[in-house]
């Protein structure tokens, strides 16, 4: 395919087609998503698709976490799988797209290192189309986090809404958005599904609690979630961010169903620890909370958030109606490396001194496959 050129001025503020790629570190697949914007705003949601990884692969890229080391050859097994998704989703997709938004997959996280498996050069090449790819070193670089890079997403989705509003991602890791007007912070709050997910495989051989049903028929052990709370992680000042396997060995060993219903409290109870640190907290609860991420599912999780922020509407995003966006939970955070990718070309910042902790607002992500105009 030809490359195509930069889309970058005479029209600056026209909106583009832009697609975004995921593979998060609950390591369940490709999400693929299609959005039009300017980088402000969004003008329309497009159609995504959802690529589960088989098991034989998920477990490569498991043995690759923790691991400071560029695998190239399971770099180019990503890429490819991440090509071919980019191929199925446009093949009945009339528009054209201008960029591709490409996250890669994280396999170690811990500021100012950050590593994602992904090649934008590949990519560009398998499909004719733009990318902007790295979105996270150049923040690490300079003094950030590298993450989370969603907050600014998540504030073009939450345009209108009466504030102050939360959005909770529940991933691998869980983070927040805290969005007051113009006041935006985000942070990981702490373990999201990833704990909940290997201790099924693990221990029932099967890649998640559906519903949360099995958690919800044991008991949590508070002396041992006490425990876990007591980590220093909970106690540093925001933004921070986590890498997967970051409580891992603090839970080795936890077994039986009210290990799990532990497990599972631990990430409600560490969301609520997290936004307590926020100064206006308690005297202006959230009006909403917001849930997104695979964890949206675990009923348990969202019972326990429901009794800890009990002064909010605790919302699963999919039910948000008429409100504003069409909120898809599925392809959120597909459809926020589209708009990063379109603030990248239009030079905008993607992460900010109380998201990602960076010195100052920071545009990030590198260009591959643009041919500079004539």
């Amino acid at each position: 395919m030809t490359k195509r050129t930069s889309p970058h001025s005479p029209h600056a503020n026209s909106s583009l087609w832009a697609l975004g790629l995921m593979s998060g570190t609950s390591l369940d697949g490709i999400d693929a998503a299609l959005i039009k914007t300017n980088g402000i705003t969004i003008e329309e949601m497009g159609p995504g698709l959802t690529v589960p990884y088989e098991d034989d692969f998920r477990v490569q890229l498991k043995s690759a976490l923790g691991k400071n080391v560029r695998d190239h050859q399971l770099e180019a097994e990503v890429t490819r799988r991440h090509g071919e998704v980019v191929m199925d989703l446009l093949k009945d997709f009339s528009p054209t797209v201008d960029v591709i938004g490409f996250h890669g997959q994280t396999v170690y996280h811990a500021p100012p290192v950050t590593l994602q498996l992904g090649d934008g050069e590949q990519l560009a090449r398998l499909t004719g189309i733009p990318v902007i790819y790295d979105f996270r070193s150049q923040d690490c670089s300079q003094g950030g986090q590298g993450a989370p890079l969603v907050p600014v997403y998540h504030q073009a989705l939450c345009a209108g809404m009466e504030g102050p509003v939360v959005v909770l991602n529940l991933g691998g890791v869980a983070n927040i958005t805290y969005i007051n007007g113009n006041e935006l912070i985000g942070f990981d709050t702490g373990p999201g599904n990833a704990l909940i997910d290997d201790f099924m495989m693990t221990h029932l051989d099967q890649p998640y609690d559906v519903g949360g049903k099995i958690a919800s028929l044991g008991k949590p052990k508070i002396e041992l979630l006490n425990q876990w709370l007591a980590d220093p992680y909970f106690q540093e000042p925001y933004p921070k961010s986590l890498d997967r396997d970051h409580f891992k060995r603090l839970v080795e060993g936890v077994k039986g169903i009210d290990g799990l219903s532990t497990l599972t409290a631990f990430t409600a109870f560490a969301v609520f620890h997290g936004l307590q640190q926020i100064p206006d907290f308690t005297q202006t609860p959230p009006k909403k909370v917001i849930v997104c991420g695979g964890g949206r599912r675990n009923d348990t999780i969202l019972h326990w958030l429901r009794f800890l922020l009990r002064k909010s509407e605790v919302i699963v995003c999919d039910d948000l109606g008429n409100e504003g966006l069409s909120w898809d939970g599925d392809l959120l955070e597909a459809q926020a490396f589209a708009f990063l990718a379109v603030r990248s070309l239009r030079g905008y910042p993607l992460s900010f001194p109380l998201t990602t902790g960076v010195r100052e607002p920071m545009v990030g992500g590198k260009q591959a496959g643009f041919i500079a105009p004539p």
